[in-house]
């Protein structure tokens, strides 16, 4: 066969760019309207983050330490002094109100996990940089934290099942100390006023974090509107059983408890291809849909949708995966907010 000579090769990509045939492969971010391509029904697929967002950003926001005292909920209610980071966007204004997300690591995890710290920023960061600074997103506050006593891995025997769900009395606690701080769309730092900005609110984490978020969805929809359980479901955790009904079944009894329907809340929920996590992610989602009256599947930007269920193709489960989830689903979240 005869092959081309490099000059021929050039002259070819040249036109494929000008006549626009190579053009998918340099996604304009700037208008890009969170439109995905079903890959079965019931689940879609998600855009890959462009290469030039994992570099820092012209505007960048900064990421700030912050204190807060607590107990040790799973334990001995042993009084702690914990830290957390909180992403503050570019051109940060005390007089505005921003919508707020709360991020949780997986096993073995750390508050740096998701965007890293002041003196070393992650790529995960670097790509909210971009997406606030390229209009994709409205800017917002992002909270990073650790269910692990005293900020130190506690190297559980049961991948921490024992941490995840008493999160919620220590969540309260950070909940207060951040929102006093910076500008959000609560009132006050009390329970009401807490709960007056729950329409600007996201609780999100991967793996055991999305753990973690299953069981914020059960006690803590009082304070949030949106989650984001990214690779981890119920079946993870120590309450779960072998019924594929389970975890729809417990999910729609506790929020019926907590007194929401399904104009209540929204549901975000992804892994990825080749996640080992995608069996126990298809499962909770086949058990929620057994649920159709309260979890209402389907295509983000659907008002009659509370529920979206995504698949990252090729993705693991690691960091890839994650900084992958959060391009795709933090700024369809974030633009729902009125």
């Amino acid at each position: 066969m005869k092959r081309l000579k490099p000059v021929t090769i050039f002259i070819i990509i040249c036109a494929c760019l000008a006549g626009g045939l190579l053009l998918s492969a340099f996604p304009d971010v700037s208008k890009k309207d969170v439109r995905y391509y079903k890959e079965e029904e019931g689940s879609l697929l998600l855009d890959r983050v462009p290469n030039s967002y994992t570099r820092p950003a012209f505007k960048r926001g900064s990421i700030e330490q912050i204190w807060y005292d607590t107990k040790d909920y799973d334990d001995d209610l042993e009084p702690m002094h914990k830290y957390a980071y909180v992403y503050v966007p570019y051109d940060y204004q005390v007089t505005k109100k921003y919508p707020i997300l709360y991020l949780m690591h997986g096993h073995n995890g750390r508050a740096e996990t998701w965007l890293g710290s002041p003196d070393k920023p992650s790529q995960t960061k670097n790509c909210l940089d971009h997406m606030i600074q390229d209009g994709v997103m409205k800017p917002m506050l992002v909270v990073c934290m650790t269910y692990y006593d005293n900020n130190l891995n506690e190297h559980t025997r049961n991948v921490d099942q024992d941490l995840v769900e008493p999160f919620g009395y220590e969540l309260i606690d950070l909940m207060k100390v951040v929102e006093s701080e910076y500008s959000t769309y609560a009132s006050g730092t009390d329970k009401e006023g807490l709960m007056e900005g729950r329409d600007h609110r996201i609780f999100g984490g991967f793996s055991m974090g999305g753990v973690t978020t299953n069981f914020r969805i059960c006690d803590s929809m009082d304070y949030f509107r949106y989650f984001m359980p990214l690779s981890g479901t119920l079946y993870w955790s120590k309450i779960s059983v072998p019924d594929v009904e389970f975890a729809g079944d417990y999910l729609a009894k506790c929020i019926e408890q907590e007194g929401y329907g399904p104009d209540d809340f929204r549901i975000y929920m992804a892994t990825g291809s080749k996640d080992y996590a995608l069996v126990t992610m298809e499962r909770q989602v086949e058990s929620m849909k057994m649920h159709d009256e309260l979890f209402r599947f389907g295509d983000p930007g659907d008002r009659q949708v509370n529920c979206t269920y995504a698949i990252a193709d090729g993705e693991l489960h690691d960091a890839h995966a994650r900084m992958t989830f959060f391009y795709n689903i933090v700024p369809v979240l974030a633009n729902e907010m009125e």
